[in-house]
């Protein structure tokens, strides 16, 4: 590849370096003008570190299908749903810019690798990263679909995070990274361990569970190493925030458990009976999980004694999303169900079709939704 063989270089420079720049930038393709208006902000996974929106959406009717996009051979990773364009990066290395509103697509970048996770963006930029050849992170222009910058970093199956001026990222060797989004140089990096759920950085801490059944908490402030602790079972969904000194993870074990940061002291604990494989979301003095038997639970993060749960008719392999008058759960059927959380208990279901790895994503009543094969779908 191109990409290999600068780097083997010690100095490419001149008209090296213009020429290898006109044919990376050759690897994209555009298709639509990306409109420079609306809120394209999505800088972690499911868009905030609570994993629900800050306000949450309504649907009063069952949605019909808006728009179907193709998206090559696969997609593992969560959408990167803006107000005006979706950002989807695929197995067979290509990151694809569509419309939110209508499913067009506006451009198509080829990577030098497979893309394991979801990208994100913010301030103009797409950030993906690869899970397998040599390990690249890439900064995508959103407006144009050109490359800005390429690192090679190590292999990425976690979640990235955007924050400011700074992107971080877990290698599946264990690397901690913080990179300067403007140029991708590395700011510093700290061994961290193998992490599936990546980090998750609020005002002062980052932390990031291990496949090793450990959590490793560093400051935000600089990278400083704070604590290295063990977890009561496995995690490798994401944590989620439920404030700046506590977050929560699930267990596939079958448990849900809040750690205190940075000690990583575990302040209560939930038993599922069942596992929870993707991450809770948490919103108000709220956490809600739900198991692979689709039992919802909601949990007061001040009275977890309090915990309740509600079976519904599905089994999944991930977290909900819950709206402002219900849940809608990804289904391993390849079913949409919504449930309503009070009073009758309406429920609908929407026939999707493929595997469904990720929460379906809802903004302003429209729902986005991406199988691990087969096409993006959205409803409205």
């Amino acid at each position: 590849m191109l990409q290999q063989w600068r780097g083997k270089l010690e100095v490419p420079s001149g008209a090296v370096n213009a020429a290898l720049t006109v044919l990376l930038a050759a690897c994209a393709v555009t298709f639509r003008d990306v409109p420079r208006v609306g809120v394209n902000e999505v800088r972690e996974y499911l868009g905030t570190p609570t994993r629900t929106p800050l306000q949450l959406e309504r649907l009063d009717s069952v949605p019909e299908l808006a728009w179907t996009a193709p998206t090559g051979r696969g997609v593992t990773g969560a959408p990167a749903v803006g107000e005006r364009v979706t950002v989807i990066a695929s197995v067979d290395r290509w990151v694809y810019a569509l419309d939110t509103r209508s499913g067009q697509l506006f451009w198509r970048y080829r990577g030098p690798d497979a893309f394991g996770v979801g990208a994100v963006m913010g301030g103009g930029a797409v950030y993906v990263a690869t899970e397998a050849g040599d390990g690249f992170v890439t900064s995508i222009d959103l407006h144009t679909g050109k490359r800005r910058w390429q690192v090679r970093a190590g292999l990425v199956a976690a979640p990235l995070v955007l924050r400011d001026t700074t992107l971080y990222t877990v290698t599946t060797a264990g690397l901690l990274l913080a990179l300067d989004t403007r140029t991708g140089a590395t700011r510093w990096s700290r061994v961290a361990g193998a992490s599936r759920g990546g980090p998750l950085v609020t005002a002062t801490f980052i932390a990031v569970p291990s496949l090793s059944d450990s959590m490793f908490v560093f400051a935000t402030d600089g990278g400083r190493a704070l604590t290295r602790v063990a977890l009561p079972s496995g995690v490798t969904a994401p944590l989620a925030m439920i404030r700046d000194s506590l977050v929560v993870a699930a267990s596939p074990a079958g448990g849900i458990f809040a750690l205190a940061l940075p000690q990583g002291t575990v302040e209560w604990r939930v038993d599922t009976r069942d596992p929870v494989p993707g991450a809770p979301v948490v919103h108000g003095d709220t956490v809600f999980a739900i198991t692979n038997a689709c039992a919802l639970w909601q949990i007061p993060s001040s009275a977890p004694a309090a915990a309740a749960s509600l079976p519904l008719p599905c089994r999944t392999r991930t977290g909900p999303t819950i709206l402002r008058d219900g849940v809608l759960v990804a289904t391993i059927a390849g079913d949409l169900l919504f449930h309503e959380r009070s009073g009758v208990g309406r429920q609908w279901t929407l026939g999707v079709g493929g595997d469904l790895r990720h929460p379906p994503i809802v903004q302003h009543g429209q729902i986005v939704v991406a199988p691990v094969l087969g096409d993006v779908m959205s409803f409205r």
